[in-house]
């Protein structure tokens, strides 16, 4: 009974708590509506510009692949790599992949399908999602790099220590997570086809062997045929963009609120980098503040990812996970990921631009302008975010190659582990 009373205090204190804010919303937006208006025009245009354009392809493509099977081939590969880096099944390896190409939102539709598919535990999906918290590299590269900071290399180095930071806090914390101690993580999907990937099977068969065979089981049980699969995937992908612009217009005029009136005199970047990723470094790259901690700034807002993404991952997990999920460990993950970035930026950012600076500079005097640089020709014309749209769709060719790149370096280096456990056992 005192735990029931105190269940059921908690949620009404949390009802009010909600409900007021909610309250307090409405009348600030009707005491200010031009701010309100002009702050959704701006989340807005930043959905339809930016975010729309350079998820739509992946949200798509990681869909499709799941249905044919692809995804679990993969899997098996992965499956040492992920095992040992990450405590995960090998299926985790691309949501991981997906999430570092094509963003969080990407990343999260790939597990929720993995879930929906008995690939991957309830459990399990909250470890990867955490550890798949990418911001999507376009973003990165030609909004901040190129249209932000007027420097494409600065997008670049973004997106490395991103990416390194990424995968330093999420195998660090997964080593903190108590079904980690036990070694249960890995073992603890809910497949029918994982029995085709164990180790102590009676009958031990080729890798190609059991690729085949987990991709043939999942096609056989998803069972829709290319027409039915790609409307499916084209109205799932707009279903789940359209939940993500939501939150962004909503956020942004929230920002818009909370500069106004409960912190006019607080830098107008405080509110936005805790909340909404775009805004948020949007507002750090106009401060006037040294480079190298500027870089620092970015790049931990970009670990962070803004609370508009966490609350998009959670909805978007909702769909595939009933009941109430804690986001304890996600949050501590992406504290992690902030505070790591922000350490290697400060470190690095100095040798890296005295480098930058000298290879551009002797770039430009051994070439005309006909001849420059592959990322000058691609973000100078690009300032205006009006041809955001075109040079995104322009690049996807390139982002998919990188998605493939990253696929095959992941296998190789699950290649390796395997080849260096066996040669350790023998």
């Amino acid at each position: 009974m005192a735990v029931s009373s105190e269940v059921r205090s908690s949620g009404v204190l949390r009802t009010l708590i909600l409900s007021s804010s909610a309250f307090m919303l409405v009348i600030a937006v009707v005491a200010s509506p031009k701010e309100a208006f002009d702050a959704s025009i701006q989340g807005l245009d930043i959905w339809w510009k930016i975010v729309f354009p350079a998820m739509l392809p992946f949200l798509m493509l990681s869909q499709m692949l799941t249905a044919f099977g692809f995804t679990h081939a993969i899997g098996v590969m992965l499956e040492p790599l992920m095992q040992r880096v990450f405590k995960l099944p090998g299926h985790a390896g691309f949501a991981l992949a997906v999430g570092m190409c094509g963003g969080f939102p990407a990343a999260a539709d790939a597990v929720s399908r993995l879930v929906q598919d008995k690939q991957m535990t309830a459990r399990q999906a909250v470890i990867v999602v955490a550890a798949a918290h990418f911001a999507n590299p376009m973003m990165i590269l030609l909004v901040i790099g190129g249209a932000f900071l007027h420097l494409p290399a600065a997008g670049y180095f973004l997106l490395m220590i991103h990416w390194i930071s990424g995968w330093i806090a999420a195998a660090a914390a997964v080593r903190f997570h108590p079904a980690a101690r036990k070694d249960s993580l890995a073992s603890g999907s809910t497949s029918t086809s994982i029995s085709v990937l164990a180790p102590n099977s009676p009958r031990r068969l080729s890798l190609i062997t059991r690729m085949l065979q987990a991709a043939r089981k999942a096609h056989s049980r998803d069972a829709r045929g290319f027409g039915k699969l790609l409307g499916d995937t084209v109205s799932q992908a707009v279903q789940t963009l359209m939940l993500t612009g939501g939150y962004i217009i909503v956020f942004a005029v929230f920002i818009r609120l909370l500069s106004l009136y409960l912190t006019p005199g607080i830098s107008t970047a405080v509110w936005p980098s805790v909340l909404e990723l775009h805004l948020g470094t949007y507002q750090i790259s106009k401060t006037a503040l040294d480079p190298a901690m500027l870089m620092a700034l970015l790049a931990s807002a970009l670990g962070w990812g803004g609370i508009c993404s966490h609350l998009q991952v959670t909805s978007i997990l909702r769909t595939a996970i009933p009941g109430r999920q804690s986001i304890l460990y996600f949050i501590l993950v992406r504290l992690v990921h902030a505070m790591i970035a922000f350490g290697l930026t400060l470190s690095l950012w100095k040798p890296f631009s005295q480098y930058s600076t000298e290879a551009w500079a002797a770039w430009q005097t051994t070439a005309g302008r006909e001849s420059h640089p592959l990322l000058l020709q691609w973000f100078m014309p690009y300032y205006d975010t009006t041809s955001t749209i075109q040079i995104i769709w322009s690049a996807f060719p390139v982002a998919a190659a990188s998605l493939s790149l990253l696929l095959v370096i992941m296998i190789s280096l699950s290649g390796m582990l395997l080849w260096f456990t066996r040669r350790s056992s023998r």
